[in-house]
């Protein structure tokens, strides 16, 4: 059996048991002032999310501002730039002009010069032409060591052509050069008259008929031309007449033609 004792019971006063209740409270009230208090400082959810918004709000705004003072800037220095080189292309574009008007200016000097230099090429072969509108080439002619050349002519006229060629209308008789040493050399015969030519070309056909060639005493230049001329295509018969070459066609057309004419085109001008 146990001998252990129960405790004793211990006995408060309804008095000091207020007092304890009282202090409790007032304990409680201190700690829901301090609460209270300290719930004063807290951010609530709703003043929490103002706050932020506010302040993304206003770094947003810095940002924007920032971008934009940026850009500005950015954009100033490219319109500067664009302007510069806008600048730069209107130089180059007034040059480009200069330049083309250059060019357009050298080019019709050029043709212009062209033209002048044809012109002077025709007027010159003309001329020459022209001088030589009283000779005549004669080809066969047998050569003779010590030869009068003016006798011979003399001599021919009359016994072929019943020309009589008096001294006073001869005015040159001589051989050319000739690369032919098997051939008698060409004769060029110039005479004062015309008439007197006239009158040996118009009887060719006999002096040929005694081995002796007449001809038309040709510039170079006209001697080229007559020869395109054979060798068209659309062209009979060429030869020059009266300083100028003619030309027929095989459509039995009259061509009169200068050194530098368009043959497909006086061809093509006559047909129509």
């Amino acid at each position: 059996m146990s001998n252990k004792q129960p405790p004793k019971r211990v006995h408060v006063s309804s008095s000091s048991g207020d007092e304890i209740f009282d202090a409790d409270l007032a304990q409680i009230n201190s700690s829901l002032i301090l609460i209270q208090e300290q719930l004063k400082c807290m951010v609530t959810i709703d003043s929490l999310d103002e706050t932020l918004e506010s302040f993304f709000k206003k770094v947003r705004t810095e940002i924007r501002n920032d971008i934009k003072a940026e850009m500005s800037q950015e954009l100033d220095q490219i319109k500067t730039s664009l302007a510069e080189e806008k600048a730069k292309v209107q130089t180059l574009i007034v040059e480009r002009d200069n330049l083309k008007s250059e060019m357009l200016q050298v080019v019709s000097n050029q043709e212009q010069l062209e033209l002048d230099v044809k012109e002077s090429i025709k007027l010159g072969n003309r001329n020459e032409q022209y001088s030589r509108n009283k000779n005549i080439k004669i080809l066969g002619l047998k050569e003779n060591e010590g030869e009068d050349l003016k006798q011979e002519i003399k001599r021919l006229a009359h016994d072929l052509a019943d020309i009589q060629l008096g001294d006073t209308q001869i005015v040159a008789i001589h051989r050319l050069p000739s690369k032919y040493r098997d051939r008698p050399r060409p004769i060029i015969l110039k005479l004062l008259q015309s008439d007197a030519k006239i009158g040996l070309m118009r009887k060719r056909q006999v002096f040929k008929e005694k081995g002796v060639l007449l001809f038309e005493d040709v510039t170079l230049r006209n001697v080229q031309l007559i020869n395109r001329l054979k060798d068209h295509r659309d062209i009979d018969s060429a030869w020059l007449y009266n300083g100028f070459v003619h030309a027929k066609t095989k459509c039995d057309k009259l061509l009169r033609l200068d050194l530098f004419d368009n043959i497909n085109e006086k061809i093509r001008d006559k047909r129509q």
